[in-house]
């Protein structure tokens, strides 16, 4: 712990740390998980009981070492816990002892690391529990800062509180606002109590959150004798949102992600955000809105698949109502930023804009800071169509051009579905071997860097034995096939290959599984499947899609939404396909020659 004068009470330090402190923490991390293990084998009940437990004695220690005068007892807290013997205890106290050397923000952000590292993965999947780094949280707070958030004066809600990854940053700029500053320490702690307020589902990490902010207001409540009041609910947000009546200038935080079920009357209540599937990011996004004050701001970290799924249409049309994105920072790099989650990720500041502008930029971060590079300010559509957005300057003029193109795959006469065989609702019908009636399955394994293929590697069935009226899951005609998930980290996220004619002549048909996307004729068939394929297979059909899509599922609606070249400038590829089939050229010289075709389509070039 830093060495202060007597009189300075102020616990651990304000500012972030520019040493890297992560190679500790994880070797702190590692003996945390070990420990569990020990305890949970014994009883698998204790599983979920561990991480409370262990976390409060953490708090216990680090509690210690900051009233190491004993003015105040540790807030008290109501949870089922299990008894741990003197090695958890010994382990504790270290980690409270890293912790103190660590600044407030650093502290509260590794204390709620912990937590959720040492919950059951599927509690944590179930909850989509993600904790934002600081230098993640900081970078928001400076956009908010930047569109007019007054920390001395605004209302400020973190609907998604726990482990004060937002709280703790928002009170400590409170504080150090120098209009605050100047005002006695009684008002100062009454300011926040009237000020800020944070909500919470999971009642430990709530009571996580608040114990920070008695870290922070540490030497304030020193000076008047009490602590602050509790401003954390523990409540549900989505339901809340509907029967509480204030309104907030600000609404910050890192929603949980995920899909979720709703009963039927909160379906009902959300609907105007709904389609499909809900995701509790979105409802937190709705929940928001309903809360904020008509010029008040949200600040949220979220992954980016509200910009583009179909299942978000409804929220994207909502949103461009009643506050539209002034600002949306990418996330180019999240190595060891947010541990497992695997969409890319973004900060969005929503609020008054009646120019429907927004202001892009990527961030480049570390465990220490961070890097902004601009990308531009560029209109969104309104309706429920995806946002199409660059993610780096270098994309700025494609972006500009292929606003105007307004070519797609229903100009094409093409459809895009999804493969109908979910093959867990059918698994008596499985088989390795085909017998009389059966089709063989075509699984997202079948699409091979642009080639098809059916000798399978893994231990997958390869047929199924349709029954009768089944028909429908059967494919008689040459389709695309591009797989339906991928990830922003693969190289490509297109990845698509044509079931061919004579594959389909041997067998009779395919059934395609659910994991693929199949693009099929609907109309005259103006463009071969094989040319089709070999488009979607360019450097630059790929980098235009993911300007589209953050997410690891390659929608229909992103794909039918997809700005294409204009068919006649792509004609010529069919006769690059005769070539190619002729062996005049080879594999290489036809992606080339394709490459080109369709850069010159999109007057770029080529």
């Amino acid at each position: 712990m830093t060495t202060k004068k007597d009189g300075d009470l102020m616990p651990l330090r304000n500012e972030i740390s520019h040493v890297i402190t992560k190679p500790s923490w994880d070797t702190y991390k590692s003996q945390a998980l070990n420990n569990k293990r020990k305890h949970v084998e014994t009883n698998k009940e204790y599983e979920m009981l561990f991480s409370p437990s262990f976390c409060f004695l953490v708090l216990k220690a680090l509690w210690r070492i900051i009233d190491s005068k004993k003015q105040f007892e540790l807030r008290s807290c109501k949870y089922k816990r299990m008894q741990l013997d003197l090695e958890s205890n010994k382990l504790a106290k270290e980690i409270a002892g890293f912790l103190s050397t660590l600044s407030i923000i650093e502290c509260s952000y590794y204390i709620g690391v912990l937590y959720t590292y040492l919950l059951p993965q599927k509690y944590k999947a179930e909850y989509g529990i993600y904790y934002t780094p600081p230098v993640i949280a900081e970078r928001l707070l400076d956009l908010l800062g930047s569109e007019g958030v007054n920390w001395s004066k605004d209302s400020i809600l973190d609907p998604a509180c726990g482990g004060g990854a937002f709280l703790v940053p928002v009170a400590n700029r409170i504080l150090g606002d120098h209009r605050i500053k100047c005002i006695p320490a009684e008002e100062r702690i009454r300011h926040l109590e009237n000020h800020l307020s944070g909500i919470e589902i999971d009642e430990f990490a709530g009571w996580l959150t608040q114990v920070m902010l008695d870290v922070v207001t540490y030497q304030d409540a020193c000076l008047i004798g009490r602590k602050m009041k509790n401003v954390v609910r523990h409540d549900d947000t989505i339901k809340y949102a509907l029967k509480q009546n204030k309104s907030y200038q600000l609404i910050v935080g890192n929603p949980p992600y995920g899909r979720v079920t709703l009963n039927e009357e909160l379906r009902e209540a959300y609907s105007r955000s709904l389609y499909g599937h809900a995701n509790m990011y979105g409802l937190f996004i709705d929940a928001a809105l309903r809360m904020k004050s008509a010029e008040g701001f949200i600040g949220f970290v979220t992954p980016t698949s509200f910009m583009g799924g179909q299942y978000f249409s409804n929220l994207r049309n909502l949103l461009m109502q009643e506050a539209p994105p002034l600002d949306i920072d990418f996330i180019t790099e999240r190595s060891g930023v947010f541990d497992e989650v695997l969409q890319e990720t973004c900060l969005t500041v929503f609020g008054p804009n009646d120019s429907k502008e927004t202001s892009i930029h990527n961030i480049k971060t570390d465990t220490v800071g961070y890097r902004v590079n601009r990308v531009g300010t560029f209109q969104i559509n309104e309706g429920t169509s995806p946002w199409f957005l660059p993610r780096d300057s270098s994309e700025t003029k494609l972006i500009k051009k292929l606003n105007k193109m307004k070519t797609t795959l229903k100009d094409y006469g093409y459809k895009v579905s999804t493969g109908p065989l979910v093959w867990n609702r059918h698994k008596e019908q499985l088989d390795n071997v085909p017998q009389v009636g059966s089709f063989p399955i075509i699984w997202s394994h079948s699409i091979i860097n642009g080639n098809f293929t059916f000798d399978y590697k893994n231990k997958k069935p390869k047929f199924i034995n349709i029954q009768d009226e089944q028909d429908f899951l059967v494919c008689k005609q040459p389709v695309v096939l591009l797989q339906r998930t991928t990830s922003k980290e693969q190289q490509r996220r297109l990845i698509s290959t044509v079931l061919p004619q004579d594959f389909l002549s041997e067998w009779d048909g395919a059934v395609i599984e659910n994991h693929v996307n199949m693009i099929h004729s609907v109309d005259k068939q103006l463009l071969s499947p094989e040319a089709l394929s070999l488009i979607l297979s360019t450097t630059i059909v790929d980098r235009i899609f993911r300007c589209i899509s953050g997410s690891v599922a390659v929608s229909a609606s992103e794909l039918h939404a997809l700005p294409l070249p204009p068919l006649k400038k792509v004609l010529s590829i069919e006769d690059f396909i005769q070539q190619h089939n002729s062996n005049q050229i080879s594999d290489e010289d036809l992606s080339r020659c394709v490459e080109q075709i369709v850069l010159k389509a999109y007057n770029l070039g080529g």
